[in-house]
């Protein structure tokens, strides 16, 4: 026989968690994630507001590369652009992504 108790906690978890759209948004963020160039932008990020141009002298990249991936993670939210002249600085669009990227290194290197 079932426990009573269990079975109310089956019936919470059933009608509450994450609805179907909500969990595709969040596995698309985790897709964009990843990609170890598009981590290593983020990271730079958080340092800095650069450039594309700035960016490829960090990473050692080529611009198409760059602005590529730059789009992606724009997709996401991860960065955004403000334009300087004729050139556009990024930044990350907010700290949530380094408490992501934070919590995910802190879980590969305990052991």
């Amino acid at each position: 026989m079932e426990d009573p108790k269990h079975l109310e906690v089956v019936s919470h978890l059933k009608d509450h968690l994450i609805v179907s759209s909500e969990l595709e948004n969040v596995v698309a963020l985790f897709k964009t994630l990843g990609d170890v160039t598009r981590v290593r932008i983020i990271l730079a990020l958080a340092e800095s507001t650069l450039s594309v141009t700035e960016i490829t002298q960090v990473l050692d990249l080529n611009q198409s590369t760059v602005s590529h991936q730059l789009s992606l993670l724009k997709q996401q939210n991860l960065v955004k652009g403000t334009r300087n002249g004729k050139n556009i600085h990024y930044e990350l669009s907010d700290r949530h992504i380094m408490t992501i990227v934070d919590q995910v290194k802190a879980h590969v290197t305990e052991r």
